[in-house]
């Protein structure tokens, strides 16, 4: 029994190498070379013709022979019989050197022949598959939402201008279209000074009785007759009042077309107010319309805004 150097394992009489190891065990030196044996050229140990390794080393002598061209096997001993084709001989345990085909025990590590590594390769792992993730499909947009009604909410068609629901308008009004400014007309010119104007000759006296404008002074002389109609002219509706306050300021003071009378009776004035718009005043008192009031020289008369004084003497 031999003790490998290497790992210490223990090993059968006769063995050249470790069978856990490989390493070649002491005492098995190579022997000297015979005739007709073929040196090893790694360890220069003989080896018999034929072989595929070296025994001492394990290197390569030469290339297998081809099964083809292999030594047949001895014919069985008398008495033996061959086992049928394709089964292994009797003691035989089926496995096999996969470098030269030489039959090996179970649990040997390297083979007696050639010294090949009897340990099966590691099996590599199946390739795991990619995995390719499916493609990415993205959802479809939503449809666009009806549009509606921005007061009652109601659906609306598109392109329609008004609800048909509550009737409001749909569209905004379009933006108002800017106007061009009007050229700015230059400065007219300073007005030239008019030469002064003559004041008006003063009115000539009136006698007898008559009425005094107060704004203007003028003098309006009452005609004969027991009636006197004060008022404003108007040709379109045939009305020519005794005393006409047109060009006395009659219109702008509220001066009615039939504003009021003046009646005289035995020497005594009255003044009548005839329902005008804008009253008769005597002395600032308002008259009842169609109602008399007599007057006396000196007394003022106001028709509207107009105001009067009545002149009866000189």
């Amino acid at each position: 029994m031999a003790i490998c150097p290497n790992c210490g394992n223990q090993t059968g009489e006769g063995a050249i190498f470790c069978d856990q190891c490989g390493t070649r065990l002491p005492g098995s030196e190579a022997p000297a070379p015979t005739g007709g044996s073929v040196l090893c050229p790694t360890c220069n140990a003989p080896n018999v013709p034929g072989e595929a390794f070296c025994d001492y080393c394990g290197s390569p002598l030469a290339a297998p022979v081809p099964a083809s061209e292999a030594v047949p096997p001895p014919a069985p001993a008398a008495g033996v019989t061959a086992p049928p084709a394709g089964e292994p001989a009797p003691g035989a345990t089926g496995l096999t050197c996969p470098v030269c085909g030489a039959q090996v025990q179970p649990g040997e590590a390297f083979c007696p022949d050639c010294g090949a590594s009897l340990a099966q390769a590691p099996i590599p792992p199946e390739p795991v598959p990619e995995v390719v993730p499916p493609p990415v499909v993205e959802a479809p947009p939503p449809p666009p939402a009806a549009p509606v009604c921005p007061v009652c909410g109601a659906e609306v068609e598109a392109g329609d201008a008004f609800c048909s629901n509550c009737g409001a308008a749909l569209k905004a009004a379009p933006p108002p279209t800017p106007v061009e400014a009007a050229p700015v007309a230059p400065p007219p010119p300073p007005p030239v000074e008019a030469a002064p104007v003559a004041p008006p000759p003063p009115f000539p006296p009136v006698a007898g009785p008559r009425l005094i404008v107060v704004a203007s002074g003028a003098e309006i002389p009452l005609p004969a007759g027991a009636e006197i109609l004060i008022g404003r002219e108007d040709p379109v509706s045939g009305i020519f009042p005794d005393v006409d306050l047109t060009p006395h300021g009659g219109e702008e003071g509220g001066v009615s077309r039939r504003h009021a009378r003046i009646l005289v009776e035995g020497g005594t004035f009255f003044v009548e107010d005839l329902d005008s718009t804008n009253f008769t005043f005597v002395n600032k008192q308002k008259l009842t319309p169609k109602t008399r009031q007599p007057v006396q020289d000196g007394d003022e008369i106001r028709c509207g805004r107009v105001a009067l004084l009545l002149k009866i003497g000189p």
